[in-house]
């Protein structure tokens, strides 16, 4: 299946800033009071979740397509990178990226896609959203493949 024939489908938009397509999918709400949100989110070869930080936990769960990589970079100056995919390849399907962190997920090998989706509590608010930059190199330099992670407007 082709990426466009998923946006279609599932009425994903370009994601402004981060990069990638998505749709808010629900909304878990306690009478007025937003409690969490879900998203779909798909990455394609020409673009991914570029590095973000977001103030509270998000958790990805792989749904179908390629494999991909997550880079997060911790408050304390270390590093992880996973790579997710299919259950019955023996890979993780799920991970949290916990708040206050830097995060970023690509397609492991430049070609398809991957569709996902992520559920954080409380839901995202534009407000703690940071885009990543350039800046963050010289602060995890125990990361050679940071670069790789960061957007074009980085």
């Amino acid at each position: 299946m082709k990426p466009e024939v998923l946006i279609a489908q599932l009425g994903l938009e370009p994601l402004a800033g981060e990069g990638g397509y998505f749709r808010r999918v629900h909304t878990f709400c306690d009478g007025e009071h937003a409690l969490g949100s879900s998203i779909y989110y798909l990455i394609t070869e020409q673009s991914f979740s570029s590095l973000h930080y977001l103030l509270t936990d998000e958790v990805w769960y792989f749904l179908e397509g390629s494999d991909i990589e997550q880079l997060v970079l911790h408050p304390d100056g270390s590093h992880s990178l996973t790579v997710l995919g299919h259950a019955s390849a023996g890979k993780p399907t799920i991970t949290v990226v916990g708040g206050g962190c830097w995060q970023a997920t690509k397609l492991l090998k430049p070609e398809g896609w991957a569709l996902c989706a992520t559920t954080m509590c409380p839901p995202y608010e534009d407000g703690g959203y940071r885009q990543g930059t350039k800046d963050l190199i010289d602060l995890y330099p125990g990361c050679p493949r940071l670069s790789e992670f960061l957007g074009e407007e980085a």
